[in-house]
């Protein structure tokens, strides 16, 4: 494909299903950034906000391009920057609802050295962390975002990466400014200040949740959900155990759609090498971006196709897969 036809597709892809998907995932970073701004200034961090955004994937882009995957991030480490985004939405609720003066504290702003070098006395530090959390959103990319990296990567250029990358959020600021201005919107009422700081606490949780679930971690509200309804008893004895070919392989094969994941087995032996094929058929959500935390494997699907993985599970117990956004998941009993 024509390099300049795949930053036409970035863009359009911002534009159309890039929006909606990376504004579930960073979307309450920027509500927790107009929580400190006084309503005149708003719209104006918005704009600092989606700019710095725009600079940090740019520059994510250019490196991208110069060194290839090296850079992409591990479902563990975005897993933690997860549950750190996840752990600034709910710090911010307590700051909105003045719970405790405690929370007055944790307003991330930069080193005052930075104040001082830039001489930015009358700079206002609300809007200067507008910024910063808007150029933090770089360490937390949601599935569509992550497909766009990869095309960043295989464009073996730096100036085409930072294109690729730039033209992608270019085409999902749109989205974020309309949502943004809502969202301020909510805040000048005091009648509707409650709604939004349980918008922001209802992000939160569901940003940690994620970055447990990406974490590999079994301490998940899915999971205590199966607890409570007795769901996570012993495997059942007739589930179907993975084959092996003449290598001594497990085979496998996971059915990918819009909607998540289907295995044509439940359970694999611990030990055994597995052999995992991914089929996808017109995939268009987050389900793209396949991971298994507990092995750092990580692999972003095409729309239609077959991708093949191999891995060795060496604990038993449940070992989760799940997309980039924690949104689609399931698992293998490993005996």
């Amino acid at each position: 494909m024509n390099i300049m036809n795949t930053v036409w597709l970035a863009l359009i892809t911002g534009l159309t299903t890039g929006g909606i998907s990376c504004f579930a995932v960073q979307g309450g970073l920027l509500a927790s950034s107009l929580t400190q701004q006084h309503s005149q200034n708003q719209k104006k961090a918005i704009f600092l906000f989606l700019a710095a955004k725009f600079v940090a994937y740019t520059i994510l882009g250019v490196f991208l391009g110069l060194l290839g995957s090296s850079l992409v991030i591990s479902p563990k480490l975005q897993g933690l920057m997860q549950i750190f985004a996840g752990l600034i939405m709910i710090i911010t609720v307590g700051r909105l609802l003045d719970l405790h003066p405690i929370f007055r504290r944790f307003v991330l702003t930069p080193p005052k050295s930075i104040f001082r070098i830039l001489r930015a006395k009358s700079v206002d530090e609300g809007i200067v962390s507008s910024a910063s959390l808007g150029f933090l959103t770089v360490l937390i990319p949601c599935g569509v975002t992550q497909a766009m990296m990869l095309l960043s990567v295989s464009s073996g250029n730096a100036i085409y990466g930072g294109l690729i990358m730039a033209a992608f959020i270019l085409g999902t600021s749109p989205v974020f400014f309309a949502l943004g201005i809502a969202s301020s919107q909510m805040l000048q009422r005091k009648s509707l200040k409650y709604a939004a700081a349980t918008a922001i606490f209802i992000l939160g949780i569901m940003s940690i949740n994620t970055g447990q679930i990406l974490r590999g971690s079994v301490h998940t509200l899915q999971n205590y959900l199966a607890a409570a309804t007795g769901q996570l008893e012993t495997p059942r004895v007739n589930a179907k155990v993975a084959g092996t070919n003449a290598a001594g392989k497990q085979e496998v094969e996971i059915k990918v759609s819009s909607k998540g994941y289907q295995t044509n087995v439940q359970t694999l032996k611990a030990g055994v090498p597995v052999n995992l094929k991914l089929t996808s058929e017109n995939v268009t959500s987050c389900a793209r971006s396949f991971t298994i935390p507990e092995y750092n494997v990580s692999k972003v699907l095409p729309q239609t196709g077959t991708t093949a993985i191999e891995f060795t599970p060496t604990k038993k117990g449940r070992l989760t897969f799940t997309c980039s956004m924690g949104m689609y998941t399931g698992y293998f009993e490993v005996i």
